[in-house]
């Protein structure tokens, strides 16, 4: 009961200083007190119970968690520096939380703050996002969206960024398919059912069997709809990444051998016409296709083409270069270009905000030790995904990939707001690790204990 409690009270604080952490700008005073009284939190929890719940990923986060101390602390721009830093607590804080959840309650209390997250995130986006033209198909659909309803504190465009957006989304798109995948299972499944016991035993469970099916059915369109409209060719690349990720995990984990040989040879059949595609198209067009066209571009974050974005990869690797163990400054990479290693094809009025490459944006943001554990945390998670005998981590391990698919072209920065997600995830596979070295996960009674 008494834990119960404990892990009540931890997601309502948790909740209750989310606000402030992301948008910590907005009222410096109550963001300092929401730091204070969550490191109370936490203080108090190391002498009651277990300061952290014991997880694969807690050494990694412990050398990620000095590398992010040491960014923050040599960063010349604090102002920039504290909405990162803030985020990046809360993300700490939600694995933290979701890690400690014990249970096959526990596993549905984490997936469903996964899931509202990608509501909130998508309802966010689309109602904030500025959509500009890029691809003239789209146009129609770009046509069809409201104007922006929504404005959003701390963002120099006032909405969420449409590449951003769509990284996210790429993110979900497994797992909503994950989703579908399971939905179909439990409606064939209870069919079976049907006509072992009689319908009238099974008319429940079937339609909610359905009821499931119509929920996963929507959760991909919506996901991949959004996917499209936000005409992110990084966060296409990405999504289409992660759902031929989950079909190949799902054919290589399948008992049966025909349909991991077909599954399997079909993947082989689209990347081998994917390469070969690709290696036959001229520089130049490909330059073109990833380049915006001149309606796209805005004050922001002006206009980056292929060609850009290898620039801007140079200046990453010259910040890290001249700052390999302590990065230039938690999120200060976007003022540290213009002043030590000016860009030629991208104008100066413009903001890079990062990196464009989610690797070397750690590495510049919190140096090469915190890049070590980044990859560190990133290779236990794939780990867990893959050795989970329940195979609900595959879905997991295939949104990973298809955000940092996306992230080789542009990035979801550490400490940004919609980067939670990556820190739910991972409390997930610390759940399901845990799971696994008890009694599975499916057999766990439904307690925190």
């Amino acid at each position: 009961m008494m834990q119960r409690a404990y892990t009540c009270l931890e997601w309502s604080l948790l909740l209750a200083v989310a606000p402030f952490l992301l948008f910590p700008t907005f009222r410096v005073t109550a963001t300092l007190m929401a730091l204070i009284v969550l490191a109370l939190f936490w203080l108090v929890s190391a002498f009651i119970r277990k300061p952290w719940a014991p997880t694969p990923f807690n050494a990694a986060l412990l050398l990620f968690a000095l590398a992010t101390g040491v960014g923050i602390l040599v960063t010349a721009w604090p102002e920039i520096t504290l909405s990162k830093a803030t985020g990046l607590v809360l993300g700490l804080g939600v694995f933290r939380a979701v890690a400690a959840l014990r249970g096959r309650r526990g596993w549905r209390w984490g997936v469903l703050v996964l899931a509202g997250l990608g509501l909130g995130i998508a309802a966010v986006g689309a109602l904030s996002t500025q959509f500009y033209v890029k691809i003239p198909v789209v146009a129609p659909l770009i046509a069809r969206l409201p104007a922006r309803l929504l404005t959003l504190p701390e963002s120099p465009e006032g909405g969420v960024s449409a590449n951003q957006l769509a990284g996210i989304l790429a993110f979900y798109l497994p797992l909503a398919l994950g989703f579908l995948w399971w939905a179909l299972s439990q409606l064939l499944a209870g069919l079976g059912k049907a006509e072992s016991h009689g319908k009238s035993r099974t008319m429940g469970s079937g339609a909610s069997n359905l009821a499931w099916l119509f929920l996963a059915v929507f959760s991909v369109l919506l996901t991949g709809g959004l996917l499209v409209i936000t005409q992110s060719r990084s966060g296409w690349i990405g999504g289409i990444a992660g759902a031929l990720t989950l079909l190949g995990l799902v054919a290589w984990r399948s008992g049966r051998r025909w349909l991991r040989v077909s599954i399997l040879a079909l993947l082989a059949l689209v990347l081998f016409g994917g390469g070969l595609f690709v290696a036959s198209v001229p520089t130049e067009m490909l330059d073109r296709a990833w380049a915006d066209d001149v309606v796209t571009e805005t004050e922001f974050t002006g206009k980056v083409s292929l060609s850009g974005r290898v620039e801007i990869w140079s200046r990453a690797l010259y910040a890290i270069q001249d700052f390999p163990f302590t990065g230039c400054g938690l999120g200060t990479l976007r003022k540290v270009v213009p002043v030590l290693y000016p860009l030629f094809t991208i104008s100066q009025n413009g903001d890079i905000a990062h990196a464009h490459n989610i690797f070397l944006q750690t590495a510049a943001d919190v140096g090469l030790p915190g890049l070590i554990a980044y990859l560190a945390l990133l290779g236990v998670a794939f780990a867990v995904a893959w050795h989970s005998k329940t195979q609900k981590g595959l879905p997991l391990l295939a949104a990973l990939i298809a955000l940092h698919i996306y992230g080789l072209t542009d990035a979801v920065a550490l400490g940004s707001k919609p980067g939670i997600v990556f820190w739910v995830s991972l409390g997930l596979l610390a759940l399901a690790s845990a799971a696994e070295d008890s009694k599975g996960l499916d057999s766990f009674e439904g307690t925190h204990d």
